[in-house]
């Protein structure tokens, strides 16, 4: 079965590729061979993470925004897979995990006369949870100052405001769940499962998982990701 956690696992390699188009700082990820000369990736800019054996496997599951009360969705979703969460514009949205950065995107830069869809999302930041999911959190006001690449984040810190950036026509929070990439790319990232079952038990303090489901989609979909970083917006995300 595919290990969702192969990201933290196995030799993986985070690859920083610095400042892309509209400001988003992308961290990628490269599977190694245990037999890789090190120095030669590390020449290519490679950051190898420290002996990861301490790191936690699970992690406290939340809504990702502070008024859970004030909270509502539907449950359905456009063309694909996905949640928006409405609050109110300004809302405090927080980490629905606890996990490390994998993106995070300042700069809206989203054009509709071009409506390229790996910018939909407008400001908006990813978190690989410490069970291995990617958590995608789009049409950010606002991101906390401070909040970089590669942090880790506790599940519940705060990580911004809800806005409408991106193409979004009220304020809100696109939340996606999915397998992190090796590369980047927009069409996996934005949601692949439906979240709508697991907020809800997350709004009730049930700390339903999503890993299996996420697993299974994978085993499912094996060239999702090639796929999708493939796309020729894939180099915007």
């Amino acid at each position: 079965m595919f290990d969702v956690g192969w990201l933290l696992r196995f030799g993986a390699a985070i690859a920083v590729i610095g400042a892309g188009p509209g400001g988003v700082i992308q961290a990628t990820f490269e599977a190694i061979d245990e037999a890789a000369n090190v120095s030669e990736w590390a020449e290519r800019g490679v950051q190898f993470p420290v002996d990861d054996t301490a790191r936690p496997t699970s992690t406290t599951y939340v809504l990702p925004v502070a008024d859970t009360a004030a909270a509502s969705w539907i449950d359905t979703h456009s063309t694909y897979p996905a949640t928006d969460i409405f609050v109110g514009c300004g809302a405090t949205l927080v980490a629905p995990v606890s996990g490390t950065v994998l993106e995070v995107r300042r700069v809206n830069s989203y054009d509709p006369a071009v409506d390229n869809p790996a910018t939909r999302g407008g400001r908006s930041v990813a978190i690989h949870g410490y069970d291995g999911v990617r958590y995608y959190l789009a049409h950010f006001e606002t991101i906390v100052d401070g909040l970089e690449l590669g942090d880790a984040v506790t599940a519940g810190e705060v990580v911004g405001t809800m806005g409408r950036t991106g193409r979004a026509s009220a304020c809100h929070v696109h939340f996606g769940i999915s397998p992190p990439c090796p590369g980047k790319e927009w069409e996996v990232r934005r949601g692949v499962v439906w979240p709508y079952p697991y907020l809800a038990a997350w709004r009730k303090g049930e700390q339903l998982s999503p890993v299996a489901e996420v697993e299974g989609w994978v085993e499912a979909h094996p060239e999702a990701c090639a796929e999708a970083m493939a796309d020729p917006f894939a180099v915007d995300a």
